[in-house]
């Protein structure tokens, strides 16, 4: 027969005390609140294997319940880092190319370029008065006489008449009136009425400077 280890052998009479049942050793019945008799009985192997296995399994211990640790978030790779351009650089991004272009402007003079000479003057209001159209770009002639290479002074010897004849035109003439130098060669010119009066569109100053123009540049 297999020994019970005597701490089971105690802890099982303990127990049987406890629920008032026989040591089983011929001790006396323990105690109770009631006077009925304790019933003595002699231990079996199948109590005492019970009684065994009831303080075997009271006796052992319960297993550590062994926490896992948390998993450790591992972020994903990511590309380069980019940092964030701030709002108040993007106005200065846009500001930069026009003030490099205003810039040089800050250090030049803004007075307009006025002309002055007589003879540029005189070329503007030629071709801007419709003189080109008539006598040509060049003063080689067309609708009206050549006036390049001296004809103007050739048909005014005096200045003064071809002023009078820019300012009053020979539409006011009937056709085939001599106009000009009689001693010019090849004799005075012949109006054909197709001159037109510049009195009313161009000022005395003007008039002027397109007649110097017509004498010394054509």
């Amino acid at each position: 027969m297999t020994e019970i280890p005597e701490h089971l052998l105690r802890r099982s009479r303990e127990r049987r005390a406890a629920l008032g049942l026989s040591s089983g050793e011929g001790g006396e019945p323990a105690e109770s609140g009631t006077t009925t008799p304790a019933v003595t009985e002699a231990p079996t192997p199948a109590r005492a294997a019970a009684s065994t296995e009831v303080a075997t399994t009271a006796e052992a211990p319960v297993p550590a319940v062994m926490e896992e640790p948390a998993p450790t978030y591992i972020a994903p790779p990511r590309g380069p880092h980019k940092t964030r351009v701030p709002y108040w650089v993007m106005p200065v991004l846009i500001a930069i190319p026009l003030w490099a272009f205003l810039y040089p402007a800050a250090f030049t003079s803004h007075k307009k370029a006025v002309v002055t000479d007589p003879l540029v003057l005189g070329q503007q209001i030629y071709t801007s008065a419709g003189c080109a159209g008539c006598h040509g770009a060049t003063g080689g002639g067309g609708v009206g006489p050549a006036l390049h290479g001296g004809q103007a002074k050739l048909t005014f010897p005096n200045i003064q008449d071809q002023l009078n004849w820019v300012k009053n035109g020979s539409q006011s003439l009937a056709p085939g009136t001599k106009y000009g130098d009689p001693n010019r060669p090849g004799g005075q010119r012949e109006a054909k009425g197709d001159m037109p009066a510049f009195g009313s569109t161009l000022s005395p100053q003007q008039i002027q400077d397109v007649v110097l123009y017509e004498r010394e540049k054509l």
